[in-house]
């Protein structure tokens, strides 16, 4: 319709008409275009408020098994720090001699929780990492994430370290000491670790094992490289830990910032 009145001022040579009707039609495509945009905007906000939940979400399921790990870490220091007391001293080992005999295999263990970051990869890989305005979020975000893959790297150098644990210890244990810690005692950890301390297991066969790991010169010089690795992975875990806490205090905040105009546009 428009169209038809700018071609019939056109054939009438009213140019003052043809200006009016072409600065209605520039105005309403302008007024259009504002629109889109702001709608896009909206739902862009939208988006932008579900992702930055998710990624609350992510973070606060990582505390807890971060926490973990520093607990299953240091009850693992504990164990090569007996261990290396026992080597000293192989009468020590009569005071716990069921954590003494978990302790000559589960000393060199190691664990890393694996992040929730299925979300912070989905922005990423979309592209929508752009919806989150906030860049010290963003940073915040890429220190957490990035400081877990760094760490990763040194995967391989723990499980060589355990490796070789496995081999200098082999046989310390009587087969039959072997199999009772198999079948009552896989894995020590934070909730059954006192009730190993307690448990009391045959005194004599104990003192032989005991004997046996200070008789390893071999093993007992490779203690402290364990001692080592469990420090190590203590101090990863606290700094994966701080970065945690920092990661969830930045996106709460930043949540809390980003609700409240949303809320007001959307009524």
């Amino acid at each position: 319709m428009m169209l038809k009145k700018i071609a019939a001022s056109i054939r009438q040579h009213d140019w003052f008409a043809v200006g009016i009707e072409i600065l209605v039609v520039m105005i309403g495509l302008m007024l259009a275009f504002q629109l889109d945009r702001w709608r896009e905007g909206i739902a862009e906000r939208r988006q932008e408020q579900v992702y930055i939940s998710r990624l609350i979400n992510d973070v606060q399921t990582d505390i807890p098994a971060i926490e973990y790990a520093i607990d299953l870490q240091t009850l693992r220091l504990e164990l090569v720090n007996l261990l290396i007391a026992v080597a000293r001293d192989p009468a020590i080992a009569s005071e716990q001699p069921t954590v003494f005999l978990g302790a000559v295999n589960q000393a060199a263990f190691t664990y890393t929780p694996t992040l929730t970051s299925h979300t912070f990869e989905n922005l990423r890989s979309t592209g929508d990492l752009r919806l989150v305005r906030d860049e010290s979020v963003k940073s915040v975000m890429f220190d957490y994430y990035g400081f877990d893959e760094e760490e990763r790297q040194f995967r391989p150098l723990q499980l060589a370290t355990e490796a070789r644990h496995f081999e200098l210890a082999a046989g310390v244990l009587s087969n039959e000491q072997e199999v009772f810690m198999q079948d009552a005692w896989l894995f020590f950890r934070p909730h059954n670790f006192d009730a190993a301390k307690s448990a009391k297991t045959d005194d004599a066969g104990v003192a032989e094992a005991a004997m046996r790991l200070q008789g390893r010169p071999q093993l007992v010089a490779w203690l402290p490289y364990v001692r080592s690795l469990q420090l190590d992975q203590l101090e990863a875990h606290n700094s994966r830990l701080g970065r945690a806490h920092k990661a969830l205090e930045a996106l709460s905040n930043y949540a809390r910032e980003i609700q409240a105009p949303a809320a007001g546009v959307s009524n």
